[in-house]
């Protein structure tokens, strides 16, 4: 039992399966970067071969309390590629009827100066280009 069926890749087994996010969002990559805000969404495993993710997500910005946000949406490549490429669908507060684009680059977590926490084994990086 517990064993992955045979002719089965575990990325094929992740086929389908939604992850929940609540996570903060920092002004750099180094562990006690300065907290900028969070972000709240989900991703679906979009591929057989686990190479790629629909994301929808909120950014919610601290300053103002929380009041200026952006919504993104798109698809993510999870593998060696450098970076995706995700929609920026509105916003509010100061971001009310943005809309542009976001680059997204993956990092693994495996340097030695990240922390791990709750199995965390990637950092995004989002640079965005927007109109509001």
């Amino acid at each position: 039992m517990n064993q992955i069926p045979q002719g089965m890749t575990v990325q094929e087994l992740m086929f389908g399966t939604m992850t929940v996010f609540d996570d903060e969002l920092t002004e750099g990559e180094e562990l006690g970067s300065g907290l900028v805000g969070k972000a709240q969404g989900f991703y679906i495993a979009s591929s057989v071969e686990g190479t790629s993710q629909v994301m929808a997500f909120t950014a919610k910005f601290e300053e103002n309390g929380y009041e200026d946000s952006l919504s993104f949406f798109g698809v993510h490549r999870t593998t060696q590629v450098s970076q995706s490429q995700l929609a920026i669908i509105g916003g509010t507060g100061k971001y009310v009827n943005a809309n542009g684009f976001a680059i997204i680059k993956t990092f693994p977590v495996n340097n030695g100066q990240q922390h791990n926490t709750d199995g965390l084994e990637t950092l995004l990086h989002l640079t965005a280009y927007l109109s509001y």
